[in-house]
């Protein structure tokens, strides 16, 4: 089924430019899962204000880089990282990093909406509460910005006390990228947003990533080579947990350099 309006929203933006340092950036990074090898030497920079698409099969390693760039595996048994992941020039890896501070600089949408039990407010709310703050002017404030910035705020502002469970999934995936939004990050990182959405509720998703993008750094996984067309501006594509390519949307996607690129691209693997 073809997309509703945002089909026309092909590559929307410039490229970023190549000079920007970087926000995030990956340098030799290996990740072993109980022993076992699961990405490898792999070297990515996520330029600012950049949506950069993680593309590839299932199993190949994206969500497996991804996780890696909150240190959010980390506590997984089994689990042992090597090289550098840089945020702003820091090393994210220093034995003083305040991993709480940490993912809130760094945020995290799933493929399923994980709604906490408790109202649309509770929800929005609960980072900001972690992380002391509990003026109820203040926490209102931030409520209302943050569903705002995820589109969401004229469909729940008279139902901000209602249990947040029975939103409808895009409305609840909307609202998981409304409580990432409400601390304050200044990357969002998101695993597959739309794949347990319908193509209406996919395009309000990716509406809304063309909207950050104005002032966050985005990294998105994505198992639909067309979504990442649509919303990336830097593409990487990953195959049995190795890079394979990383660069320009419109250049991966219409002169990839490698011939596994463009098997993947038009269908003959994956």
């Amino acid at each position: 089924m073809a997309l509703p309006s945002s089909e026309h929203r092909v590559l929307p933006f410039p490229a970023p430019d190549p000079a920007a340092p970087a926000k995030l950036a990956v340098r030799g990074l290996s990740c072993f899962y109980d022993g076992r090898q699961v990405l490898f030497d792999v070297d990515l920079a996520l330029p600012p204000r950049t949506v950069t698409a993680f593309i590839g099969p299932s199993g190949c390693g994206k969500s497996t880089l991804l996780r890696a760039l909150n240190r959010l595996d980390e506590r997984r048994p089994g689990t042992r990282t090597t090289g550098t992941i840089t945020l702003d020039g820091e090393d994210i890896h220093r034995p003083d990093t305040d991993l709480q501070r940490l993912r809130r600089r760094v945020g995290m949408v799933f493929s399923q909406p994980r709604l906490f039990p408790g109202s649309v407010f509770d929800n929005v709310a609960y980072g900001l509460r972690t992380a002391g703050v509990d003026d109820r002017a203040t926490l209102g404030d931030r409520v209302e910005t943050a569903l705002r910035r995820a589109a969401l705020w004229d469909d729940v502002r008279d139902r901000l006390a209602d249990d947040a469970r029975a939103l409808a999934p895009g409305a609840a995936q909307q609202l998981c990228v409304a409580r990432a939004l409400a601390v304050g990050p200044e990357v969002l990182l998101l695993d597959d947003p739309t794949g347990a959405l319908d193509p209406i509720a996919t395009a309000r998703i990716e509406g809304l990533l063309a909207d950050l993008r104005e002032s966050l750094t985005l990294a998105v996984v994505t198992h639909a080579p067309q979504q990442a067309a649509r919303v990336s501006q830097r593409t990487a594509l990953f195959h049995e947990g190795r890079l394979i390519e990383v660069g320009d949307t419109r250049v991966v996607f219409t002169r990839p350099r490698e011939r596994l690129t463009q098997d993947y691209l038009t269908g003959r693997y994956g």
